[in-house]
């Protein structure tokens, strides 16, 4: 939150810039890229497991170019739609992922696929 900013004036900030973050990050390919590490495309690929941070985020931010300041900012707009950490930015903040299509058509199907808190 920025100096001298309430909580709500934050709050209507962050709902402010929302569709403007959220199209940036589409037209750069955040999600994209984001979606290659955990549901990478072809068979044989490792797929990485979500340590509940924002850790692969932030690289492939540092790798677009944004700035440090732009970023608190992008993780506020997505904690906003319920991306808390990596696998959830996928899950529920991405308008369309692989990671999140694969998990609900196993679902579908009754299928369980393992989840990165199977790991720990």
């Amino acid at each position: 939150m920025r100096d001298g900013q309430s909580d709500h004036e934050h709050t209507e900030f962050i709902a402010a810039i929302s569709d403007d973050v959220m199209k940036c990050l589409v037209s750069r390919g955040f999600f994209e890229k984001l979606d290659s590490h955990f549901c990478p495309k072809g068979d044989g690929k490792e797929r990485a497991l979500c340590d509940h941070s924002y850790r692969i985020s932030k690289l492939i931010l540092a790798e677009l170019g944004f700035q440090t300041e732009d970023v608190d900012e992008i993780f506020d707009v997505l904690r906003s739609k319920g991306g808390f950490c990596d696998c959830e930015i996928l899950y529920n903040a991405a308008e369309e992922s692989r990671l999140k299509a694969e998990y609900w058509t196993s679902a579908r199907e009754g299928r369980r696929r393992p989840t990165s808190q199977d790991a720990q």
